[in-house]
């Protein structure tokens, strides 16, 4: 099947979910955590990697986005203390599955902290860890899903819960309505309400 810009239907997340958690080598390589984390969030895969635990409040339920792991020439990969454009720089509110993933997840020691670090205790590359994604998901019959498709996702399910796009847009990290709506409707706060409507991802993968 190719459906290269489509969002998952929920029943295939959840049979993604169940299947890359049935997949040693995938749980090996971390991906079912980074799948969840995607699905959960929205973010840019170079995001995702890029959240330290400091960055993390799982007691108020957020994560602040403020990063993206990069390849800077002749050092290798770097924290890029800035994501993808100015309007990328958020808190967002995690879902309840989500953050009780997290509080049950071992914080292994690395020097930037991150959340989720490579095997070897290093910032992960975008483009590795994308192959792993795929390495993943072919043998479950997604050959068609990316990183990116899991943020289409995330987009859709708030969109059919009745976000608005104002809501959604600052959950991706969009700049996309006028300037007057980003100056008076804080554009840095993410609405709560995004977490509840993806908390929908895990009603029936327990």
């Amino acid at each position: 099947m190719t459906r290269p810009n489509s969002s998952l239907e929920l029943d295939e997340v959840r049979r993604l979910r169940i299947g890359v958690r049935l997949d040693a080598k995938a749980v090996g390589r971390d991906i079912p955590m980074i799948v969840d984390f995607m699905l959960g969030t929205g973010l840019r895969i170079g995001e995702a990697l890029a959240v330290t635990w400091d960055a993390l409040d799982l007691e108020a339920r957020t994560v602040e986005v403020r990063a993206t792991v990069i390849r800077q020439r002749g050092v290798g990969l770097v924290l890029q203390p800035r994501p993808k454009t100015r309007s990328g720089w958020r808190v967002l509110h995690l879902p309840v599955w989500l953050v009780e993933l997290l509080k049950a997840r071992p914080r292994v020691a690395n020097e930037w902290d991150v959340v989720f670090p490579s095997q070897q205790g290093k910032l992960r590359d975008r483009s590795n860890t994308a192959s792993d994604l795929r390495d993943a998901m072919d043998p479950l019959g997604f050959d068609w899903v990316t990183s990116h498709n899991f943020r289409k996702t995330a987009a859709t399910l708030l969109h059919d819960a009745g976000l608005t796009v104002r809501e959604i847009a600052d959950q991706l990290g969009h700049k996309r309505v006028s300037v007057t709506q980003d100056t008076y409707f804080g554009r840095k706060q993410a609405s709560p309400k995004v977490a509840t409507m993806l908390g929908a991802i895990d009603e029936s993968a327990s």
